[in-house]
């Protein structure tokens, strides 16, 4: 747009720069006469016409830089609705496969935490002790609702699937590595946090004015962060079809981890799928 103003600039001070710089004489009347209608015309016009010129051509200027920054907005308005909607599929997603471990550290203490790290499911009584929380760990683990982290390798793309067949309550998703994980939390892209539930087995929802989404209830689930797009989205594993989708999710510098929970008196675990074990049915 710069070089376009400056040439048009140009024109212009060539244009009315001989009526600024018109001779003034100072010799006889017949001169001076001569003198004011140099001053008066250019080129055949007078300086109404002129006046009316320059007027319509600071219209044209006027209209053009107005053309050209809507067209610029509707253009990045464009491509960030491509963005809002363009979803990778899964079969692209599972490209990107990762191995996960829940790391019992982090976890709530009414949580059991498997041998091989891939099983978590809440103990009812709360004398039966699940992974044991070393003391310097307690500011890591989660203390009143009951979710555990995982841990995997860092890439700028990493997909990852979870067995929740049998489960009736559960929440998915991830996490930053340093968002609260103590009290009552709010479950919000704001507290850093991006993740899906299902209730009673019936609703599946996300803790954004928990909208209800329509579809149908996934027993696996797939789980895709793109650190690139700031993304995290989340498939029915079974038919590849999408469940939900966030559009500001975590960047790399968040450093985001699988976070699980089988929700409170829930019977049934759920499963964390390594990449040799899809088979489960």
């Amino acid at each position: 747009m710069g070089p376009l103003i400056q040439q048009v600039c140009l024109v212009t001070f060539l244009i009315f720069f001989p009526c600024s710089s018109a001779p003034v004489a100072d010799g006889t009347e017949t001169e001076r006469q001569s003198t004011s209608e140099s001053t008066s015309t250019l080129y055949g016009l007078d300086s109404k016409v002129w006046f009316a010129v320059f007027v319509t051509f600071g219209i044209i200027i006027f209209l053009g830089v107005v053309f050209l920054v809507w067209y610029k907005c509707c253009r990045d308005a464009s491509r960030n609705l491509l963005g809002v909607f363009h979803v990778v599929g899964r079969e692209e997603a599972r490209s990107h496969e990762v191995d996960v471990v829940l790391d019992g550290k982090t976890a709530h203490s009414q949580l059991k935490i498997s041998h091989n790290g891939k099983v978590v499911e809440w103990v009812t009584q709360k004398g039966e002790p699940q992974t044991e929380i070393d003391k310097n760990d307690i500011d890591k683990h989660f203390d009143e609702d009951p979710y555990v982290l995982g841990s995997m390798v860092r890439a700028m793309r990493a997909y990852w699937e979870v067995y929740v067949k049998e489960n009736k309550d559960w929440v998915l998703g991830v996490t930053r590595a340093t968002a609260s994980r103590k009290g009552q939390l709010v479950l919000s892209p704001d507290n850093g946090f991006w993740v899906v539930r299902i209730s009673n087995g019936e609703n599946l929802k996300t803790f954004m004015g928990d909208d209800v989404l329509k579809e149908r209830i996934p027993h696996r689930v797939g789980i895709y962060v793109d650190y690139q797009e700031k993304k995290v989205t989340f498939y029915n594993a079974e038919d590849s079809s999408l469940i939900y989708s966030f559009t500001n999710g975590p960047s790399y510098e968040d450093d985001a981890r699988p976070l699980f929970s089988p929700w409170k008196y829930e019977k049934q675990p759920i499963t964390i799928l390594s990449i040799e074990t899809k088979n489960v049915k």
